[in-house]
């Protein structure tokens, strides 16, 4: 099977991917075609079209067949009688309608991630049948039946092109939708990108037309129901609750590629002054957030320092605003202590009035809390060049943080100026000011509580180059899911194995 782009693009940035599958009979068809889209590429420089006939598969070149499928934003098939009689292509084919099919569940995948453009070479009766038990092929924008007058046939292809283009124009207009929690242990993605909201200054938008949007959202439930809707593209998530987030994404096949930070004292139990000591927690009343790195943090602590469960009374709170948590417990005098993280740590502490202190934090459990990025197999299949490209960039801010002792005060500027700059102009200057002081000290304060991940930091957590660590993914991710989520333990697809991929890591190798 001859696998080459339609032209050359060695040293050229792409990253939307064109696969075009023909019968070796329909070469002149295909030929004919392909002068149509001589433009596009060169209109289009981060266009990247493939084509495969139908000759054997074997070796290697059956797993790069089966690697542009997977990575292909838009895909032609050019029906004809020799096209579907060919087993080896249509059971690729069907595979790739069947992965479609999956995209197609919601609006958001139908429109923007991938395109199948059928077009019948000469009419083929019941061709749809042949496929719709995988998709509903009704959905698809079909080109009939190619006429065999020359003129004709000029505007069926101008008709494919624009359509083509059209599917380009989309693609290329997509923003890459993160969701990150309120933690500054991703400060590093947000000033690559200069804030939250979109921009176009930076490498990825240069070389890709991608921009990046995020937005902050601690309630893990809602982020696994928006991330297999394709609301989000990238969510966070901490090594503890990742069982959790796994089970309830794994038809999506989530994948783990990034860590971003580990926490280093900006987890804390934050105790009332009359609790001298973790001991002194027996018999009392802990409030914190439920299913969350704190619910992790709380029960590892009193294992620690051999409290049993029963000896404590916890007060988990779901799906609850982590500031009026902390309104709740400084206002509740019958609360003893409360389990959160910074910013929300200082703020709570600030506004204690002496009575509230952090009784132990992260700091005393190096290597416990890990905060990482995850992404479905497919949208890595489908967005590499664009993946590589961000944690290019983010590294390079991780690199600034720990090299230039100015650059962090730098950089909570600009967190705290694009949180600010949203709020309503009638909001006066003084209140403005306040709270721009406010949110930088608690934002340095949170800084000096994180450890930011660096590649070599990567590297020794996802055990690449069988680099040592003190402690790595599997081993931290094993221990969770056996103490946490041991109803889960004996399903495969939950394994540390199947839920990493270090292949864009290991591509920025220095």
């Amino acid at each position: 099977m001859p696998i080459q782009p339609i032209l050359e693009t060695n040293g050229r940035t792409t990253n939307i991917h064109i696969a075009v599958l023909y019968a070796k009979a329909d070469q002149d068809a295909w030929e004919e075609l392909e002068k149509q889209f001589t433009s596009i590429n060169a209109r289009y420089p981060n266009v990247h079209i493939w084509t495969a006939t139908d000759l054997d598969i074997g070796g290697s070149v059956e797993r790069k067949f089966k690697e542009e499928l997977k990575r292909a934003d838009i895909t032609l098939l050019l029906f004809s009688p020799e096209f579907v009689n060919d087993n080896i292509v249509d059971e690729e084919v069907r595979d790739l309608l069947s992965t479609y099919a999956k995209f197609s569940s919601s609006d958001a995948y139908r429109k923007e991630e991938r395109f199948i453009m059928p077009i019948l070479l000469n009419h083929l009766y019941g061709w749809d049948d042949i496929y719709d038990q995988h998709f509903d092929i009704e959905n698809l924008r079909v080109f009939d039946k190619l006429p065999d007058a020359q003129e004709e046939r000029g505007k069926i292809y101008q008709n494919i092109a624009q359509s083509l283009e059209e599917y380009i124009e989309r693609i290329n207009a997509k923003s890459v939708q993160i969701a990150l929690p309120t933690w500054i242990g991703f400060i590093p993605s947000i000033m690559y990108n200069s804030g939250f909201a979109r921009n176009e200054n930076t490498p990825l938008f240069q070389k890709y037309r991608r921009e990046v949007h995020f937005e902050l959202n601690d309630h893990l439930d809602q982020l696994c129901e928006d991330f297999k809707a394709g609301q989000i593209d990238m969510m966070w998530c901490t090594i503890d609750r990742l069982p959790y987030v796994a089970d309830k994404t794994k038809e999506w096949s989530p994948k783990v590629f990034y860590q971003a930070s580990w926490s280093n004292g900006a987890d804390a139990i934050l105790s009332r002054s009359r609790i001298k000591t973790v001991a002194d927690l027996r018999g009392k009343r802990i409030l914190y957030p439920q299913d969350s790195p704190s619910h992790t943090f709380l029960k590892y602590v009193l294992q620690e320092h051999d409290i049993q469960p029963a000896e404590v009374e916890t007060i988990p709170q779901k799906h609850t605003d982590l500031d009026l948590l902390t309104k709740r417990f400084i206002n509740d005098e019958t609360l003893d202590a409360l389990v959160l993280w910074s910013p929300f740590v200082e703020a709570c502490i600030a506004e204690g009035c002496g009575d509230i202190k952090v009784l132990t934090d992260s700091s005393n459990y190096p290597n416990l809390i890990a905060d990482v990025l995850l992404t479905s197999e497919e949208y890595l299949n489908l967005n590499r060049e664009e993946i590589t490209e961000l944690l290019k960039g983010w590294f390079q801010e991780v690199d600034r943080f720990l090299n230039d002792k100015f650059y962090p005060q730098k950089a909570v500027g600009v967190l705290v100026n694009a949180i600010i700059k949203p709020l309503p102009s009638i909001i006066p200057s003084s209140i403005r000011g306040s709270l721009e002081e406010a949110l930088n000290e608690y934002f340095q304060t949170s800084l000096q509580k994180v450890h930011l991940c660096d590649l070599a930091d990567n590297y020794r957590f996802f055990g690449i180059d069988g680099q040592d660590a003190l402690q790595d993914g599997r081993t931290l991710y094993t221990q969770f899911l056996e103490r946490q989520y041991p109803h889960l333990t004996d399903d495969p697809a939950l394994q540390w194995e199947a839920l990493y991929d270090t292949s864009i890591l290991e591509g920025l190798k220095p």
